[in-house]
C-alpha cells in the first residue's frame, strides 16, 4: 500500500521550490542587470549577492519582519504582486494580522497564496542590498528592477537559462550561491 502525503509538507515544499526557482531566475538577472548596465565585475556582484544573503538570514530571525516590509521602510519601496494587495493586508508578510487558528486547510491555503508572493520577495532582498551597500534610491532601485525585468523577458522566464547566461556574461554561478542559502 502506498503512502499517503501529507498536504501541508507538500505545500511547504512547493513553496520551497517556488523560492528557488525565484531566486535564480531574479539573482540572475540581477547579476547580468549589474554587468551590462552598471558595470559591475564578479567580485562586486558576489559581494551584492552576499549582502543580500545577510539580509535573508536577518529577515529569518525575525518573525514580525518579512523581506517587503524592511525594504519597504528602509527604502520606501513597497512591492507588490500585482493583484492589489499590500504585504499589510496578509498575516504572513504582517504579522500583526492575526490569522486565526490555522488549520491544515487554512496552512495550505496561506502557502499557495504565498507562492505569488515569493518573486516580490526575492526582488525585495535585491533592492535592499543595493540600498544599504551602495545607498540606492528609489529612482536607481526602478532602474534596476526595470533591467532585471528586460533580462527575465529576454530569457523567457526561464531559471536555467538565465542562470547559464549569467555564468557566460559574469563568470558567477548563481546557482552555486542559491544553494548556499
Amino acid at each position: 500500500m502506498a503512502r499517503r502525503k501529507n498536504p501541508v509538507l507538500e505545500a511547504d515544499k512547493a513553496l520551497q521550490k517556488e523560492g528557488e526557482k525565484q531566486a535564480l531566475l531574479i539573482h540572475g538577472a540581477a547579476a547580468i542587470a549589474m554587468f551590462r548596465h552598471w558595470g559591475w565585475r564578479k567580485n562586486r556582484i558576489l559581494d551584492m549577492l552576499d549582502k543580500v544573503e545577510e539580509i535573508w538570514n536577518e529577515c529569518a530571525k525575525d518573525i514580525e519582519h518579512s523581506m517587503i516590509e524592511m525594504c519597504e521602510k528602509e527604502t520606501g519601496i513597497e512591492i507588490q504582486c500585482g493583484d492589489g494587495k499590500t504585504w499589510k493586508d496578509l498575516h504572513y508578510l504582517n504579522h500583526k494580522v492575526d490569522p486565526g487558528r490555522m488549520t491544515p486547510a487554512k496552512w495550505i491555503y496561506m502557502r499557495r497564496q504565498q507562492m505569488k508572493w515569493m518573486a516580490p520577495q526575492v526582488v525585495a532582498g535585491i533592492l535592499l542590498a543595493l540600498h544599504r551597500k551602495c545607498g540606492f534610491g528609489y529612482e536607481r532601485c526602478a532602474r534596476v528592477y526595470a533591467q532585471i525585468c528586460e533580462i527575465q523577458q529576454e530569457y523567457n522566464q526561464d531559471p536555467q537559462k538565465v542562470a547559464a547566461a549569467c555564468l557566460e556574461e559574469t563568470n558567477v554561478r548563481i546557482r552555486d550561491k542559491i544553494r548556499r542559502k
